[in-house]
């Protein structure tokens, strides 16, 4: 993809993270980003989890010469490291580095964020989880932090920790995507019901995914999501009210 001069409106930057791993946080920024680009946005999804590339599947990549470390680390430029979506239109991704020389630097991503916000409407950040990388490049890059969380006590506690560590750091636009919702763990009182999940967690809510095998066969083999089926109208609405627009909240 040739960038060329900019004439929009600077994208916003939404961080998709989460206090443990394992929880769906790459499939959502994916996700995510296609039911943005299938609305009509131009988007750019950026993998910063280095060493455990996961979206070049998900999204059907294949044959890819450059990532993000070659970027960073000026093997080449950045018309080579974006990739566009064999399938989706207006989807781009800058895929993580298989491994790099040393680590992420946050005054490079900024620099390389910065450059790219007029080529785009919407720019997803899939961090890595937990406490370090992921919440500094947070409170650096991003306009919206996601923090995905599953409905089980330690992802709940793992995803408070996040908030009151953004917040600590003056960072408060924060909201909560719960994923894989399945109503058995909620009869079985794993969590009395999505308001411990929301309490615990201390954000507001955006976004409910239930449990689906149409998740696991994308995530595990670049079927793209079915642009009818449950996903991606719930992504598309956790979208529009990223936008600011009024979406009533999908919960099954």
């Amino acid at each position: 993809m040739a960038v060329r001069q900019a004439v929009r409106p600077a994208a916003k930057v939404i961080a998709v993270t989460s206090g443990k791993g394992g929880v769906g946080k790459s499939t959502l920024t994916v996700s995510l980003g296609i039911a943005a680009a299938s609305g009509g946005k131009k988007v750019l999804l950026i993998e910063l989890d280095a060493g455990l590339r996961g979206m070049d599947i998900m999204l059907g990549l294949s044959g890819i010469v450059y990532d993000l470390g070659d970027l960073l680390e000026g093997r080449c430029n950045i018309n080579s490291a974006i990739i566009p979506s064999p399938n989706i239109p207006q989807l781009y991704a800058i895929v993580a580095p298989v491994s790099m020389a040393g680590p992420m630097r946050i005054q490079d991503l900024r620099l390389l964020i910065g450059g790219l916000r007029g080529y785009f409407d919407m720019i997803f950040l899939d961090m890595p989880a937990g406490l370090g990388l992921g919440i500094r490049a947070t409170c650096a890059l991003a306009d919206l932090a996601l923090i995905i969380s599953t409905p089980d006590p330690v992802c709940i506690r793992d995803g408070g920790q996040v908030v009151r560590e953004l917040v600590s750091r003056g960072f408060t636009d924060h909201r909560l995507l719960i994923n894989r919702v399945n109503r058995k763990m909620l009869r079985h009182r794993v969590v009395e019901d999505l308001d411990e999940v929301i309490d615990g967690v201390g954000s507001q809510l955006i976004g409910v995914v239930p449990e689906d095998p149409e998740v696991t066969l994308f995530s595990s083999g670049g079927k793209i999501p079915d642009s009818k089926g449950e996903l991606q109208k719930i992504c598309r609405a956790v979208c529009k009210r990223i936008d600011g627009e009024y979406e009533p909240l999908i919960v099954r």
